[in-house]
Formats: structure tokens, C-alpha cells, sequence
């Protein structure tokens, strides 16, 4: 049996509904679907330890990979996002879509922001938004670029785990069409305000939070629309789980976006899907559950007994009788 374990990253639990997500809920009512599921931490460096290796810090040899390459199961991850390569380690094959793209590294944005004024930042960041291309300004690959990939690198391979990373729901909010009265211009100089209130140093008003909110949840249901295409071409004897690192903040408690440690519900509660070979088929779980969790199910659905990490394996709530 092949796994995929999908991550829908910044994908909050509250936004996980037919109308928002029509195609999550179809998967859900085909297998299990967790409506108390909780990650372990609030942001992507913290959060997939958790979900890779169930513990709170990641251990390069000691993960979901490093398991399953012992008993040649072909590991790997397919994404777009920078914060990935600190989990490449233990995989056999790591594939970023946007390595080969021009992007300015995360360091030295840090570095810029901290020795220029948030005047000239801000500058900077209009400019941007006048001259970039459509694929130049968004930081990450669409879902239909990665799902399409993955199911190509799916129909080359065997006995494989693969981690496939979505975007969509991270920061920039920019989905491709919106309901909206806005230009393209316009969306990307909304972000930009969002990206410096992420640092501080900006307030976003009443009507820009509610406009981003609309643009959150635009681009979840065009992610969605992805996700159920990747879905009908899914083999049901194969094992899929969706779930998100976190969630994502719109000022409920004085930030924005996602910052390590902040426990609060936007944050901490996320969706968990099992489908496929050897699950129920229709089930609700309300039982609270953690994303410590997953990989001990994982291995135990591959009937591997290796212990890892401190979670507690939930596949018997999961398994079909």
C-alpha cells in the first residue's frame, strides 16, 4: 500500500465545511474525518515535527522517512515552500518547485528589515507590486502545479511514501479569481499591509481584515477544487491523510498569520482525514486527537512496529473491521 500524506498549510479548522471546501468534505465522508484535531505547535518549523516524527523537534534520523527507508518504502516530498528544506533530511527524494525560481532568500528579507525603515520597506513592496509578474509574486507554486506533479511522480513509482505540501491558504492571500472589487494591483498592496502587520508595523482596519478574510477563503475553496481533482485519481487502495501544520490569525487575538507558541484555537485547530486502504468509510471522530499522532498511524497501518517518537498511533479508531 502507497501513502500520501498531504499538508494544507495555514488551512484553519473553522474554514473545513461544504461551503468553503465542498471537495475535503467529500473525501471526509468517504473516510474518517477528526473534528477535534489539534497540532502541536503554530507555525511550520514547530508543527511538522510533530506531524514527521511525533515529537516536538525534528530528529533527521529519527522520522517517518527514516523508518520506511529501512523496509524500501521510496520516500518523498514534493512542495514549494523554503520552510521544507529543514525536513528534507531522511528522505530519498526531495523535490522543491520553486528551488529553480528567482526569489530572495528569507535572510536577507530579515536583513532588509531590520536596517531600513518601514517607509522604505514599504516603498519597496509597492514597486513590487507594479513590476512583478504573476508568478514572480507569488512566493509558493499553485496546488494544481504541485497535485499534478505529484501524480505524475505517483504513476513512476511503488511502495512509496510521499508528503505533498500545499500553499494556498499561507499568506499572500491571492487566489486567482475573486468576488471581490479589487485589481490585481490592489490585492497585492493589500498583502503587502498584512505582511508588515505580521511584523508590527501596521494595523490593519476593520474593512482591509474582512477583505483578506474573503481572500482566505477564496483561495482555500480554488485549493480545494485541486484537491478533489487530485482526488477522483486517487487509488482507494492506497492510504491518503490531509491535515494542516496551523491555522491562520486575523487579529482575533491582537496578530496576524501564525507565530510559534500561540495557542489558540485559529491556530491550533486543524482538520484530519484518513482515506483509502483499510479505513472506515463515513466516520466522524470527535475524540480529541493530536498531530503527534499521525506518523505512528501511518506505521501501523504499513504493519511496522518501530517505535518512534512520544505520539500514540490512532490507527484502531481509524481501521476498518
Amino acid at each position: 500500500m502507497n501513502v500520501v500524506l498531504l499538508i494544507l498549510d495555514a488551512l484553519r479548522f473553522d474554514h473545513v465545511n461544504p461551503e468553503i471546501t465542498p471537495n475535503l468534505m467529500r473525501i471526509a465522508e468517504q473516510g474518517v474525518f477528526f473534528s477535534n484535531s489539534k497540532a502541536c505547535n503554530t507555525s511550520t518549523l514547530h508543527s511538522m515535527p510533530c506531524i514527521l516524527g511525533a515529537d516536538t523537534t525534528y530528529n533527521p534520523e529519527a522520522n517517518i522517512a527514516t523508518v520506511l527507508n529501512r523496509y524500501s518504502v521510496h520516500t518523498a516530498v514534493i512542495h514549494s515552500n523554503p520552510m521544507v528544506h529543514n525536513f528534507h533530511p531522511g528522505f530519498a527524494e526531495t523535490i522543491d518547485l520553486k528551488s529553480k525560481k528567482f526569489r530572495m532568500s528569507k535572510s536577507w528579507r530579515k536583513t532588509l528589515r531590520r536596517n531600513l525603515p518601514p517607509g522604505v520597506i514599504a516603498g519597496m513592496k509597492r514597486f513590487r507590486a507594479n513590476v512583478y509578474s504573476e508568478e514572480r509574486y507569488l512566493p509558493y507554486s499553485l496546488a494544481s502545479e504541485v497535485l499534478e506533479y505529484s501524480l505524475e511522480w505517483m504513476s513512476e513509482h511503488e511502495d512509496y511514501f510521499l508528503w505533498t505540501h500545499l500553499m494556498e491558504p499561507h499568506i499572500p492571500y491571492y487566489p486567482r479569481e475573486t468576488s471581490l472589487d479589487m485589481s490585481r494591483h490592489e490585492m497585492r498592496a493589500l498583502n503587502d499591509k498584512f505582511i508588515e502587520a505580521v511584523h508590527g508595523n501596521y494595523t490593519p482596519t476593520e474593512e482591509e481584515i474582512g477583505l483578506a478574510k474573503t481572500l482566505y477563503r477564496e483561495e482555500i475553496t480554488e485549493m480545494d477544487r485541486e484537491v478533489g481533482a487530485f482526488f477522483d485519481r486517487f487509488s482507494p487502495d492506497d492510504l491518503l491523510v490531509i491535515t494542516s501544520d496551523h491555522g491562520e490569525e486575523f487579529g482575533e487575538h491582537d496578530q496576524f498569520s501564525h507565530h510559534t507558541n500561540k495557542f489558540i484555537p485559529v491556530l491550533v485547530d486543524v482538520p484530519l482525514i484518513f482515506y483509502g486502504g483499510g479505513v472506515k468509510k463515513g466516520v466522524i471522530i470527535e475524540d480529541e486527537v493530536k498531530s503527534l499522532s499521525i506518523t505512528p498511524s501511518i506505521l501501523e497501518a504499513l504493519g511496522i512496529s518501530d517505535p518512534i517518537g512520544i505520539g500514540s498511533s490512532i490507527w484502531h479508531l481509524v481501521r476498518s473491521d
